[in-house]
């Protein structure tokens, strides 16, 4: 079986512009994609302008992925040659996905030479939830199971919400007698 793989860009996949608010915000589902990534064995990557810079996804990784947090799969940083195009990294011999807002023409021709358009998911950098619809897109190319157990339940103790009806108040989460 081929190794699976994700790219992932961040400006307008990751970080995109939410018109209602003006503002920009996370992409909703991000946690629960690296959780799909998780559960169904996909290697992500940070396939992204900001890896050419050092530290500048230090931050993003912290954020998102402490050492505590083992249910998601935490991307891999690739760097690659401006010059040649992030193609340059892509493992074509892989079954892989991409999710981008914005690609060279010479890019997009190196994916139609090599048969893998397919496996491109454009974004405009506008749609909050393009990393939910960017999961059903994974799943239908790489012929992926639906998820009907995402666990740890939600009683685990690893990651319950706080709630101050039960007496929580906010110092721990878990819910106190």
């Amino acid at each position: 079986m081929k190794q699976r793989k994700m790219y992932i860009d961040i400006d307008g996949v990751l970080v995109v512009w939410d018109k209602e608010h003006n503002c920009t915000e996370l992409a909703r589902g991000f946690g629960r994609l690296m959780r799909f990534c998780k559960i169904h064995d996909i290697k992500p990557y940070w396939l992204t302008m900001w890896a050419l810079f050092p530290g500048a996804l230090d931050g993003v990784n912290c954020l998102l992925w402490p050492k505590s947090c083992p249910t998601q799969m935490i991307p891999e940083t690739l760097v690659y040659d401006r010059a040649k195009g992030k193609t340059s990294v892509v493992d074509f011999d892989s079954d892989f996905v991409w999710i981008e807002d914005g690609l060279g023409p010479e890019e997009l021709e190196l994916l139609e030479q090599r048969g893998v358009r397919d496996r491109f998911f454009w974004t405009n950098g506008l749609d909050v939830d393009c990393l939910l619809k960017f999961m059903k897109f994974t799943q239908q190319k790489m012929n992926l199971k639906e998820i009907t157990d995402w666990g740890p339940q939600w009683d685990s103790k690893f990651a319950r919400p706080r709630s101050p009806e039960s007496g929580d108040n906010g110092i721990s989460n878990q819910i106190k007698p």
